[in-house]
């Protein structure tokens, strides 16, 4: 059996996670007689193992006349693990992933506020060691950064980035520094696009081929994902559409212009529309708590995002007619108080023959962008 063939099954294996053969097939592009052949060796040296049967993942991919599940193959996790490092605005957060796709523990360090590029290198060498130097734990393979910064050689902040979280990030070449240090690779991308490909392999996005994902947080961001691959854009620049304009006479937005989809459905926002709470303005967490207990502010403040957040979602299915717009982010948490007027808005506003899309909310959580940030990287090993 080719090499070539060999390594492009395990290159497969490794950036979708199991599959069975015949989904094997179509990724590689291989003729079924020729995986059949590399799977039969890559089973009897223990590469690779069989874990169960393929669970049906929805009308959409499966179709008609499917037949019986297939097997699953998955890598054998032995081979290695890499380590996803997510940046919050107070905490680096990092979640261990094997080779075949198990997800193992995780770690969170607190830092003060508007942490510097300094903090941020030393917090992750700690969890990176401190993951990797438990019992049992595979070789490092390595480590994958979701960022909400710039891509460039080095990581700079975008202008939208706050004035406080600007400490060191333009001098610092994190993932340099960090592969330099442990002596593995190191990938980086954006956060939402890592929580767009670890929803897509394990999370609410899984039956879809073609989705368009919103992160709700401190500010507004998304990713395109076409043909299960997540389209980052030319210069990394695609799925700001936190900066989409719902009013163009609106307020003033912290990019620079008025009326973006952020000052409408950022957290920061929300929790502005609820100073007139009784007892003052509420956390994110006494937001989603007071919504679910029926509190009208609350619910109204959440109701007013996901309307405003429909309007740009219902401009996207225009735009790209996907099968899904999948809701990441601190809001999110409060499911269908927020889809709900997501998905009302994107009828409303959309033609009808893009307006049946599924609207749904992530399944993993804070866990996301390290989990997808680890899923770049594991893909990113050669085979």
């Amino acid at each position: 059996m080719s090499d070539d063939a060999t390594a492009r099954a395990v290159s497969a294996l490794r950036e979708h996670g199991p599959m069975t053969r015949a989904e094997l097939a179509r990724r590689t592009g291989l003729p079924k007689s020729t995986v059949s052949g590399v799977t039969a060796a890559l089973v009897a040296s223990g590469a690779v193992h069989e874990t169960g049967t393929a669970e049906p993942l929805g009308a959409r991919r499966a179709g008609p006349g499917r037949g019986r599940p297939g097997t699953l193959l998955a890598l054998d996790a032995g081979r290695g693990e890499v380590v996803g490092v997510e940046f919050g605005a107070s905490h680096v957060r990092a979640r261990v992933l094997d080779a075949g796709h198990g997800r193992g523990p995780g770690a969170v360090r607190r830092l003060p506020l508007a942490f510097g590029a300094a903090d941020a290198l030393d917090a992750t060498l700690d969890l990176v060691r401190e993951l990797t130097t438990r019992p049992g734990a595979a070789p490092l393979l390595g480590v994958g950064l979701a960022l909400a910064l710039g891509l460039g050689p080095a990581l700079t902040p975008p202008p939208t980035r706050p004035r406080g979280m600007r400490q060191g990030w333009e001098e610092l070449d994190l993932p340099a520094r960090l592969a330099d240090t442990l002596g593995v690779p190191v990938t980086a991308d954006n956060d939402a696009n890592c929580a767009a490909r670890a929803e897509l392999l394990w999370g609410a996005a899984r039956p879809y081929e073609d989705f368009v994902l919103l992160k709700l947080h401190a500010g507004v961001g998304g990713a395109v994902v076409i043909d299960r691959t997540v389209r980052a854009g030319r210069r990394g620049g695609a799925g700001e559409f936190g900066h989409v304009p719902v009013d163009p006479r609106g307020p003033l937005c912290r990019c620079g212009g008025r009326g973006c989809l952020e000052v409408y459905a950022g957290v920061p926002a929300v929790l502005g529309a609820l100073t007139v709470h009784p007892g003052g303005q509420p956390t994110p967490h006494e937001v989603l708590e007071g919504a679910a207990a029926g509190d009208p502010a609350c619910r109204r403040a959440l109701r007013d995002a996901g309307e405003a957040t429909g309007q740009v979602a219902a401009w996207l299915c225009n735009a790209l007619n996907p099968q899904a717009i999948v809701l990441t982010g601190a809001l999110s948490g409060a499911g269908e108080l927020l889809a709900g007027p997501v998905r009302d808005s994107v009828s409303r506003t959309a033609l009808p023959l893009n307006a049946d899309v599924d609207v749904v909310v992530g399944a993993l959580g804070r866990d996301a962008g390290p989990l997808g940030a680890a899923a770049q990287t594991l893909a990113s090993v050669p085979a």
